[in-house]
């Protein structure tokens, strides 16, 4: 998890937006939930043998539900996109007013393409994380709670397994957390090097070609070019390896959950039902 305050002061103005976004985002988690249970609850009824009409009220829920989470999850990448744009709107506007107060001799002494880096790129990349991470981050810390809390209504056993493994996966990659984040920032200023050198030789085309020094800069160009590559090839593996351990997490705590619910409907302390609806939850649960 990372909250930069720096990056926080930029969300004065869009923050009621921000807010509604994680509103809509618990709801959609809502919806998730129920559409869950409902076809957990429509998977028991199919199972048990029950008539085709019995089966008309789960299935016409189960649909009327996972359309209104379709329309709030639509409403909730809306939103997100236009907090996003404001936020990067009001940053875009005070860089250039940071900008014009420099003054051109500022810029005469630094390099054109780290600076382009910065302005354009570097701002875009924040459309992730204030349009999507902040609202997803308040989501996936309370509804994970809710969901335990139903799940524990129905079987707390089966529920306390499922949340122990829920928990393994959401700190166990943290620990890669600082190794990732020193890999990432490594990567972006090969990026940003790699950028400036790539505009400056552009730029100076002619210049370098007068000299005869197109070749050597394009030897240099290189050299910074296979950094980028090999300093990015290291920041997907830490993620990949990150990631492995998300998966193994769910996997390993599906099939014990699997397992233990199983056992317990042999032994006839619960349902098929009650089984069905949890393995449901489960996915909501990891989500």
């Amino acid at each position: 998890m990372y909250i930069d305050r720096r990056l926080w002061v930029f969300t004065r103005g869009v923050r009621f937006r921000i807010t509604v976004s994680i509103a809509l985002g618990l709801l959609a988690a809502a919806a998730g939930v129920a559409r869950l249970a409902l076809l957990g609850w429509l998977l028991a009824k199919i199972f048990s043998g029950q008539p085709m009409e019995n089966l008309v009220l789960p299935f016409s829920l189960t649909a009327a539900v996972m359309l209104l989470r379709g329309v709030l999850e639509y409403a909730r990448n809306m939103m997100a996109h236009r907090t996003a744009a404001a936020v990067q709107v009001n940053l875009r506007r005070r860089l250039y007013n940071h900008v014009i107060a420099l003054g051109p001799s500022f810029f005469g002494r630094e390099r054109t393409g780290s600076t382009l880096l910065t302005l354009i790129d570097g701002v875009e990349q924040l459309e992730t994380y204030f349009g999507q991470y902040l609202p997803q981050l308040c989501v996936a810390t309370l509804a994970p709670i809710g969901i335990f809390i139903f799940m524990a209504f129905l079987d707390l056993p089966l529920a306390g397994a499922m949340f122990g493994f829920a928990i393994f996966t959401l700190v166990a990659p943290a620990a890669f957390h600082r190794w990732d984040r020193v890999a990432a920032q490594a990567r972006q200023r090969s990026y940003s090097d790699y950028g400036a050198e790539f505009l400056d030789s552009v730029q100076g085309l002619g210049t370098l070609k007068s000299f005869g020094q197109s070749s050597a800069r394009a030897a240099e160009l290189t050299v910074k070019a296979h950094d980028l590559f090999r300093r990015t090839m290291w920041v997907l593996a830490t993620n990949s390896l990150s990631r492995g351990i998300t998966d193994g997490g769910i996997a390993i705590g599906a099939a014990l959950t699997l397992g233990i619910g199983a056992w317990r409907v042999v032994e006839g302390e619960v349902g098929i039902g009650v089984l069905l609806i949890v393995l449901m939850m489960g996915v909501a649960l990891f989500r």
